[in-house]
């Protein structure tokens, strides 16, 4: 298994993983969370009259979203362990300033299910002794929240061929 496959992998399943959970846009509409493996995409744009403007569907800022890291990992004896980090963010400009318990729910749902089942489609195996580890931001980015999430995965990798078998 390729870790850009393992990425693929987690982004589907945490977009199922929050399918019911819904949070508010920058422009005010709500959607559910976009994940994205390693970063999130650059906004093309293009020249009209003479002034650099963003394409119309794409004018809008990213949030919320969650993205999918690799962050480093190893191959031994047949086997590989990926370090991932999640880079969850979400828009909240209530005055009650609730977005970090918009965070800590995100975060305790994909938590409770990698938990209850350490196994992601048949391929990869959360590392348990290491456990899943998060974090909120501590700065004040009010209407913006920030936390992440490290998990590692074992997976598999090739096997050594044997010249005299």
């Amino acid at each position: 298994m390729t870790i850009f496959q393992l990425q693929r992998d987690l982004a589907e399943e945490i977009e199922q993983i929050l399918a019911s959970m819904r949070f508010k846009s920058p422009r005010g509409e709500i959607v559910p969370m976009r994940t994205y493996c390693q970063d999130i995409p650059k906004r093309r744009q293009e020249i009209k009259k003479g002034a650099i403007m963003p394409e119309e569907e794409e004018a809008g800022e990213p949030y919320p979203f969650c993205i999918v890291k690799a962050e480093s990992g190893g191959i031994f004896c047949g086997g590989q362990v990926v370090s991932i980090m999640l880079i969850l963010a979400v828009f909240n400009d209530d005055e009650r300033n609730q977005g970090q318990q918009e965070l800590l729910n995100t975060i305790h749902k994909i938590a409770e299910r990698f938990i209850r089942n350490p196994v992601l489609k048949d391929k990869y195996m959360l590392d348990q002794e290491n456990g899943i580890k998060w974090i909120l931001d501590d700065e004040d980015r009010y209407p913006y929240f920030v936390g992440g999430m490290t998990m590692k995965w074992e997976t598999f990798f090739a096997e050594r061929e044997d010249d005299y078998v």
